[in-house]
């Protein structure tokens, strides 16, 4: 099971992500929706240069225009690209033209059975999908799960990887990979404790989506 810690804000997030075993580290930025652990490209790229070899650094933003996405990759560092928000599926060629090296990632929010449509939508553009939950508020990290059994048939038929995110903890990551059975899990706010990312959580969350 591939696993994925977003909202690394800082070294000490990203170290801890290292030592539970992480597969990817996301880094939001470009945010026009609330958020928490926002950073720069500036910032993402700084960290990205202590980042040890195999482990991928995301792009995590609520932007939607191609250029502005393209320059948050280039000014960031960053191999792999997540899409929050609603983009043109055509302008998603575009990108891939513009950093042949990048993988895309877009989100699909499970809010009712119309994201199966969705995700059937940006399966020929995207190189896989991310399920997420969503508020009026928040387009992520909303600590909120959504509807698994929805989930589940997405990922049943999907041509891509799906990625399970949404109100993911230590305590039900288990249960949502043996339901879902994704390629790969996403947390953010289900490992923080007292507001910021918890090594004990983290490598529990770890250990937890490992032996599903």
């Amino acid at each position: 099971m591939r696993i994925k810690f977003c909202g690394t804000a800082s070294l000490a997030d990203m170290r801890c992500a290292i030592d539970a075993g992480c597969d990817a580290v996301g880094f939001i930025m470009g945010v026009t929706y609330q958020s928490a652990d926002v950073v720069t490209p500036a910032e993402a790229a700084e960290m990205i240069r202590e980042l040890p070899p195999f482990i991928e650094p995301v792009a995590v933003t609520h932007l939607r225009e191609t250029e502005d996405l393209i320059g948050l990759v280039k000014d960031s560092r960053c191999t792999t690209l997540q899409i929050q928000d609603v983009v043109e599926p055509s302008g998603i060629p575009v990108i891939r033209d513009a950093l042949p090296y990048l993988k895309i990632v877009k989100a699909v929010h499970v809010t009712d059975e119309s994201a199966r449509a969705t995700a059937k939508l940006y399966e020929p553009y995207a190189d896989a999908l991310i399920l997420d939950s969503r508020t009026r508020e928040r387009i992520g990290g909303t600590g909120v799960p959504h509807d698994w059994n929805i989930s589940a048939t997405i990922v049943t038929n999907s041509a891509i990887p799906v990625i399970l995110a949404g109100g993911l903890t230590p305590e039900n990551v288990a249960e949502a990979i043996r339901r879902v059975r994704p390629y790969g899990v996403d947390v953010h706010t289900g490992v923080k404790k007292d507001g910021v990312r918890n090594p004990e959580r983290t490598l529990a969350f770890a250990r937890e989506a490992r032996s599903a």
